[in-house]
């Protein structure tokens, strides 16, 4: 059995750059019970085994609060020695723990409030027990190959006894804060053309656009918006492909992050895996892809594959590559950025 805590999508991230003025930063904690309301979802964090014996937990707990500036009792501490991220082993690891924090304080307004906290910063040594939170995460972000990440939900398998880690990859590292919250769907803008890729398509695409479209339907004005709904298509297509695969959790990463490095994941076999979509209104097997996304397919060259629709406004064909039919492919450079180092030229 799987017991998923979800938590919120602000509050545990990796590798993202604070572009803001001051704050943004993660803030570890996630509300269980507040203003009267419970998250049934997380509440099930109760259901999960402490893995701890006393002595350990008092010497935890004691550690926690310390530097507590207000009345508080823990209520809940869990600690995993066996992590995986993605469905994935995080091999030589130290333990992880996270616990719940209930406010005591009598007349405070927050009296009552449940938190589940998951501080990088909790460490703690014991006799059978080491804890090293910022450690797990750091090697994380050695698995998921030093990308920005989200942690969306903690899973504990109750059968294994381990704790996984349900990490989404939202872009390259460093990518600044304001590209991806800012930018998420229902929280601010989406594509603008500034940023679209499809603009290098066109010398290609153009004449196999106007033969199926008709040629005063497509033009340099209109082109950005002929492809974003042949991309449309192309995303539906794709969908039904992978469930006609019989994968699970299919999700369109790409609708809620613009700047995502892929389009699509699912699970395959436990294991998180990558779809980037790319189309064309020809029946030639081409594809551009940018520099992020090829060095994304490379770092997760088993987990990840390059979705081909061809003919997007005909009869649609559909094909699948991964780095080794990728890599045997012919290939044209596009463009090279030139920089002036190390004084002038």
């Amino acid at each position: 059995m799987i017991i998923r805590l979800p938590i919120d999508v602000k509050s545990l991230f990796y590798n993202i750059k604070n572009d803001n003025e001051t704050g943004h930063t993660a803030t570890v904690s996630t509300p269980i019970r507040q203003y009267g309301s419970v998250d049934e979802e997380l509440a099930e964090v109760f259901w999960i085994p402490e893995n701890v014996n006393s002595e350990t937990r008092e010497g935890i707990v004691g550690r926690i609060m310390v530097k507590s500036r207000s009345e508080a009792r823990i209520v809940k501490v869990c600690v995993f020695n066996k992590i995986t991220v993605n469905g994935q082993e995080l091999e030589g690891s130290p333990s992880f723990c996270f616990y719940v924090r209930e406010e005591t304080a009598e007349g405070y307004i927050h009296c009552g409030r449940q938190k589940l906290h998951y501080p990088v910063t909790l460490r703690f040594s014991g006799d059978e027990t080491e804890i090293d939170n910022r450690s797990v995460i750091s090697l994380i972000s050695d698995k998921l190959h030093g990308y920005a990440f989200i942690i969306e939900a903690f899973e504990y398998d109750t059968c294994k006894g381990s704790l996984n880690f349900d990490a989404t990859v939202i872009g390259y590292k460093d990518i600044p804060y304001s590209k991806v919250f800012i930018n998420k769907r229902g929280a601010g803008g989406k594509f603008t053309a500034a940023f679209s890729e499809e603009a290098e398509s066109y010398d290609s695409e153009i004449i196999a656009l106007r033969q199926k479209l008709g040629y005063g339907n497509v033009n340099p004005e209109n082109f950005n918006a002929v492809m974003k709904s042949n991309k449309e298509k192309a995303d539906d297509l794709v969908k039904k492909y992978l469930f006609g695969k019989g994968v699970e959790n299919v999700r369109h990463l790409a609708d809620e992050y613009p700047y995502a490095l892929y389009d699509f994941e699912y699970v395959l076999n436990g294991i998180k895996r990558y779809a980037i979509v790319r189309f064309t209104s020809t029946k030639t097997q081409y594809f551009n892809l940018p520099v992020n996304k090829i060095k994304f397919c490379a770092d997760f060259s088993e987990e990840t594959s390059v979705i081909l629709v061809c003919d997007i406004n005909g009869i649609p064909e559909i094909y699948e590559y991964g780095i080794y039919e990728m890599n045997r492919m012919s290939k044209t450079i596009n463009s090279v950025c030139y920089e002036v180092t190390g004084g002038e030229i």
